[in-house]
């Protein structure tokens, strides 16, 4: 079991819940309450358990299991959803003491693979990045791609600020609120794909029904929007999956870098990944990155730098762009992707070589 009070600090710090006014209060229900932190400590080493609870949670009230605290979710009471109210908490700890060894159970087998397709954008911009340097075909490489839903980037509608790119046709349509700018390369001028590959701990699969059920528990009550575009993209991906190895990246990624073909440009890309790597092994994850660099040029995009402030004011992700030896901060982003604010510094991103 994990260090108890490192889950409370985990609770009581967590950011980025903005968008769910129940999670907001139940951080810090749980970061209070001894038997919620014990459970919450069941979760597996490097995962979050603030999503991983709150996940297993979801995942038996939307499979049915009758609770008042269902109620409370918008997700199965719908529009008729109670409000937080001084007895949510009270209802949330009954509900955990009731289904103790089934929470458990779901802690001590599940993952968090947040696979927000709204961060198919990083992707594309990655590969819009990629063409703004060079006309060759790029291998595509996503670490942490969970089911391999944003490996299809190539595929979705995305509306970004004002403009429209991607197929216009597909049921998956990703809105990306971004600021007036000209800073974003032409997301419609994309290379041609060499490879794709995407790097999973333990890759769901989208033709078993238990695996798409707890993808969709991992979304938000309220975000309702967002669990209608993962139901829309689990199916256009169950169609035609992507490659996803099964491995931690430190152990696996080496062995893809030297499979690509040598002398192809590299576009590596993770959205909060790098936070589920215990702080002990994240030298090597980013050494394994780095790898995909020796037999080719390379561009690494990562969303996972913490509390950045966007040019508005508004808090939240870095999007960091290495090439070669150089790093730079690019965007500013929403963790979910809900908005993007680009730097002067996406400009001065070229391939590594």
């Amino acid at each position: 079991m994990r260090d108890v009070s490192a889950v409370a600090a985990a609770f009581r710090t967590a950011p980025g819940f903005g968008s769910s006014p129940l999670y907001s209060h139940l951080l810090a229900v749980v970061a209070q309450d001894q038997f919620l932190l014990e459970l919450a400590a069941r979760t597996r080493i490097g995962q979050q358990p603030t999503f991983a609870l709150f996940g297993a949670v979801h995942h038996l009230l939307l499979q049915g299991t009758p609770d008042p605290l269902a109620d409370y979710y918008a997700s199965v009471a719908g529009s008729h959803a109670r409000p937080v109210d001084a007895a949510t908490g009270p209802t949330f700890v009954r509900f955990c003491e009731t289904h103790f060894a089934r929470i458990a159970a779901i802690l001590a087998t599940r993952l968090v693979q947040t696979n927000h397709v709204q961060r198919a954008l990083v992707l594309r911009l990655g590969l819009a990045l990629v063409r703004r340097s060079t006309s060759a075909p790029v291998c595509v490489v996503e670490v942490g791609a969970s089911a391999g839903l944003n490996l299809h980037a190539g595929s979705y509608a995305f509306t970004v600020g004002q403009a429209t790119f991607g197929d216009r046709a597909c049921p998956v349509r990703i809105q990306v609120e971004v600021p007036p700018t000209d800073l974003l390369p032409d997301l419609d001028q994309l290379p041609a794909i060499a490879d794709v590959v995407g790097i999973d701990l333990d890759p769901p699969d989208l033709t078993d029904a238990d695996d798409r059920a707890w993808l969709r528990a991992l979304v938000w009550p309220e975000n309702t929007r967002q669990a209608t575009q993962l139901r829309e993209a689990m199916n256009l991906v169950a169609a035609n999956p992507p490659q996803v190895l099964r491995g931690n990246a430190i152990d696996v990624a080496p062995g893809v870098a030297r499979a690509l073909p040598p002398g192809l440009p590299r576009l590596v890309v993770h959205t909060a990944t790098r936070i589920h790597v215990p702080a002990e092994d994240q030298p090597a994850f980013d050494a394994a990155i780095a790898a995909f660099g020796v037999d080719g040029p390379l561009l690494h995009l990562a969303l996972e730098d913490d509390q950045r402030v966007s040019p508005s004011g508004r808090p939240g992700l870095g999007l960091t762009a290495t090439d070669g030896a150089v790093s730079r901060t690019i965007a500013v982003a929403d963790g979910h992707l809900a908005w993007l604010e680009p730097l002067a510094a996406i400009n001065e991103v070229r391939l590594g070589s």
